[in-house]
């Protein structure tokens, strides 16, 4: 005999099941948030992937910007001072400052051309003075040097200098010459709202830039001199360009004083291995002097940069990129702390910003 089905069991079998509307669109909802939230994530690390791969052109904009700041202010100076156009008081700074970097170069041409023969000379008896098995072994291992495959690395690294130097100075001279063109575009890239605070930001940066100019230019006439005279206590030649050398090297931390130890080195050992190392004793002195003294307390005075941030700056900045990292690690730091306390403690807190003074 069949069981008659009830009714009631085939309608619950043949309706849909019933859904929670309102929970289904808040679902919908979330993973869209979601979405949206990996997307933004994906975005962010793509593109610092992409900045960090062009890093290198990054740092060398930026140096052409800091060269940019020091030849306008250099210009508005000297338009200032003789009534002239912006394009004349840029020409006259450019031609002083070729005058002086080739009065320089000229000045440590001749010095080193002429203590080459007397360096050959101190080499040739210090070679003359080792024990015969000592200085046949010198000459063995000279002859087994690859100094072709270290020649040409030196070539290919020196043609990479000089195309970077080549770059940094047309964008000094592009952006010296019409700062205003370069800044209204860096501006049309924010919000009308925010176009204002943006030509605000630049400004400040751009003074506090050439604050930390002034001192790091204070800082190579200081250690240019106190070489130049200890040189010329010492009784080296050239005493004059050897300054001139140290100075303007002193520009790149931590490398370019030891950069311009070496002519002098050589020069002093053209004299004597003992005049050599007064004059290494000396650069180590002022080295010491300079960094850990007169650096810091510039830089805190002109420009009110904390000695620490200075100095996290250009470890931080060796480490992330090398030389040029530390090249430029302290004005990036000015930069960095510009934006911070102008767009975050003053703007999202609300709060008196702490660098640089507004009341300085």
């Amino acid at each position: 005999m069949a069981i008659p089905s009830r009714p009631g069991n085939a309608a619950t079998r043949d309706e849909p099941p019933v859904r929670d509307e309102p929970a289904a669109r808040a679902g919908r909802g979330e993973l869209a948030v979601f979405t949206w939230k990996v997307l933004i994530v994906a975005g962010v690390a793509a593109l610092a992937l992409f900045l960090w791969k062009i890093s290198g052109t990054l740092l060398l904009i930026f140096t052409g910007v800091l060269f940019a700041i020091l030849l306008q202010r250099l210009a508005g100076y000297v338009g200032r001072a003789t009534g002239l156009g912006h394009g004349w008081s840029l020409a006259i700074v450019l031609v002083v400052l070729a005058a002086l970097v080739g009065g320089g170069v000229w000045l440590m041409g001749t010095s080193m051309a002429a203590q080459v023969d007397q360096l050959q000379q101190q080499v040739g008896k210090a070679m003359g003075m080792l024990p015969d098995t000592w200085r046949q072994r010198i000459v063995d291992q000279g002859k087994e040097w690859p100094w072709m495959n270290q020649l040409s690395s030196f070539a290919s690294g020196l043609v990479y200098i000089v195309g970077d130097g080549v770059v940094v100075m047309f964008a000094a001279l592009y952006l010296a010459a019409s700062p205003g063109v370069y800044k209204r575009g860096v501006v049309l890239l924010v919000p009308p709202r925010g176009q204002e605070r943006a030509t605000e930001v630049m400004e400040v940066a751009g003074d506090s830039l050439w604050k930390w100019l002034i001192g790091q230019l204070v800082a190579m006439a200081l250690v240019g001199t106190m070489i130049g005279v200890g040189l010329w206590l010492l009784g080296i030649p050239s005493a004059l360009a050897l300054g001139m050398v140290a100075g303007l090297l002193e520009f790149i931390p931590l490398v370019g004083p030891f950069l311009a130890a070496v002519p002098a080195l050589l020069i002093a050992f053209a004299q004597s291995p003992q005049d050599a190392l007064w004059v290494a004793g000396l650069y180590l002195v002022i080295q010491q002097i300079e960094g850990n003294l007169v650096t810091p307390i510039l830089q805190k005075q002109v420009v009110d940069l904390p000695p620490v941030v200075t100095i996290g700056a250009i470890a931080a900045g060796g480490v992330l990129f090398g030389i040029m990292g530390m090249f430029l690690a302290t004005p990036i730091a000015v930069v960095v702390l510009v934006l911070v306390n102008l767009l975050y403690i003053e703007d999202k807190l609300g709060q008196r910003r702490h660098f640089p003074d507004p009341d300085a």
